[in-house]
């Protein structure tokens, strides 16, 4: 998955983890955000531009080799890396989802602000949230989409793996909008299949048990490899 689409994904999240949206969001000159620059004027990526056209938020970029501009914000990446990350085995998204809030809530935000004295950072979240942007009610979409065709045995194929759709779409093309966590079939605006997505190579992901029980919704994928 393109380091675009997470970089997108990634600040959706931090906004609904947060309740809210920074007024400004302040980048380097990555090519995932800047497509072209000629001294002050930024020609930005566009569906950066949409997201944060959705959020009503302000777009800034550095001064090219001014990594001093992005202020503190560096220090609080060492903390997760030296404090979270270092020594530990993330085997899994979820995994490493529910050890981080954990370690947000536990150890995090109860520690003293770095520069604010008798405050701890969760007393200084408190009071900064109230000044955030309300979440858009249509957040940008951030799903990697594309259209995808249908073999005679009502399978599609994105990303090396083999996803089932109903048997009625077979030898068709249908639409195909992932994240990653969830694999979703489109045909038009409506969804045909739903899979948690798969990161191994070659495998088969089967709605339920059998093509038979294939359906749009409920139940579960099964993960087998490919034969």
């Amino acid at each position: 998955m393109s380091r675009r689409r997470t970089r997108l994904r990634s600040l959706a999240r931090a906004s609904e983890y947060f309740e809210g949206c920074a007024r400004g969001w302040l980048f380097d000159n990555a090519k995932t955000v800047v497509l072209k620059r000629h001294g002050n004027a930024v020609r930005f990526h566009p569906r950066l531009v949409e997201l944060v056209g959705a959020a009503y938020v302000s777009l800034k970029v550095c001064t090219p080799r001014k990594a001093n501009q992005k202020g503190r914000v560096e220090r609080g990446i060492r903390y997760l890396r030296e404090r979270f990350l270092a020594g530990r085995h993330i085997h899994s998204i979820e995994q490493g989802n529910r050890e981080l809030l954990t370690f947000l809530a536990e150890v995090a935000h109860p520690r003293p602000h770095p520069t604010l004295h008798g405050r701890t950072v969760a007393d200084c979240l408190v009071e900064e949230r109230q000044r955030l942007l309300p979440l858009p009610k249509k957040p940008a979409a951030s799903e990697q989409v594309e259209p995808i065709p249908v073999d005679k045995q009502a399978f599609s194929r994105f990303d090396t793996n083999r996803y089932s759709v109903p048997p009625d779409y077979k030898s068709s093309t249908l639409t195909v909008a992932a994240d990653d966590a969830v694999v979703r079939v489109l045909k038009g605006d409506v969804e045909v299949a739903r899979h948690a997505r798969c990161w191994g190579r070659r495998q088969v992901v089967v709605w339920g048990v059998g093509l038979a029980q294939v359906g749009p919704r409920g139940g579960g994928s099964d993960v087998s490899p490919r034969v």
